[in-house]
């Protein structure tokens, strides 16, 4: 029997976290040709793979229904399908339920269509094998951005957004012992992981530092096998109010604590990796 999503790509974000996923879904958003979770972070396989995620993400999605429920006492076109998308969340309880999702949401003209969660990059081989067994074809796009960076950006929108309280440089130390921050930056854990499953062809790896640019976004394009359309690079999605300098003291000693991370990239990509990056 044929498939509503037959002949499409799925297209995999597995982020990393702070490293421009957002602008990237809202690029990707923003192409007639391509169907990308309007929640962007469905957290699906994060949540089966790693327990300890799925009390926290049942929550968010059952509290985001709750406020559209009171906000449809406004009703808007707007309201009511973002509402079904979330029930179709909160339902996503099998892989069955999770490809019924896209087969029930993808238009018909999308050659592409897929979900973008940073969080997946701490997923194990058997998770990914999971993911490829769901689709047709799968293409992962994984973006890096310098360790040390990514880790402190990281840590600032916890402590924006109330989840850390307490003296900074203190938070700073404690975090790079947390394995939920850590593992998030382990980027050569992440890519064994994807390339033991996925096709080298089907991966793509992009720098955040060199992203805001036709000439990558060209390439992000071209991997997908999508139209290139230029971007508005001026526009960060979840940027900090402002840039902070990180205390020198406090930056070597993350620059030490992903030496590792560093190595691999470098032994790994050679002059792709940015210039900006620590040494």
């Amino acid at each position: 029997m044929a498939n509503a999503l037959d002949g499409k790509t799925f297209i995999l974000g597995i982020g990393a976290q702070k490293a421009g996923t957002s602008w990237l879904a809202d690029y990707l958003q923003d192409r007639p040709e391509v169907f990308l979770a309007p929640l962007k972070e469905l957290h699906y396989f994060d949540t089966k793979f790693m327990p300890d995620f799925r009390e926290r993400f049942d929550g968010l999605f059952k509290r985001k229904r709750s406020i559209l429920r009171r906000q449809l006492l406004w009703p808007s076109a707007k309201r009511r399908e973002r509402l079904a998308h979330v029930n179709a969340r909160i339902a996503m309880t099998t892989d069955r339920a999770y490809i019924d999702y896209f087969e029930r949401f993808v238009p018909q003209h999308c050659t592409h269509f897929g979900e973008i969660t940073p969080s997946y990059s701490m997923l194990s081989t058997d998770a990914f094998e999971n993911i490829a067994g769901c689709f047709e074809r799968t293409k992962v796009i994984f973006i890096l951005r310098d360790p040390v960076d990514r880790f402190y950006s990281h840590l600032r929108m916890n402590i924006r957004g109330g989840r850390l309280e307490g003296d900074d440089e203190e938070l700073f130390v404690k975090a790079l012992d947390d394995r939920l921050y850590v593992k998030r930056t382990q980027y050569h854990e992440t890519l064994e992981a994807v390339r033991a499953v996925f096709p080298a062809g089907d991966i793509l790896v992009s720098f955040y530092e060199d992203m805001f640019c036709d000439s990558e976004i060209a390439r992000i394009c071209d991997f997908l096998g999508i139209r290139f359309v230029p971007g508005a690079y001026g526009d960060k999605s979840n940027a900090a109010p402002k840039p902070a300098k990180l205390d020198p003291k406090l930056a070597a000693l993350a620059r030490e604590r992903f030496a590792p991370v560093y190595d691999f990239c470098r032994a790994e990509f050679g002059e792709r990796v940015p210039a900006s990056w620590r040494t």
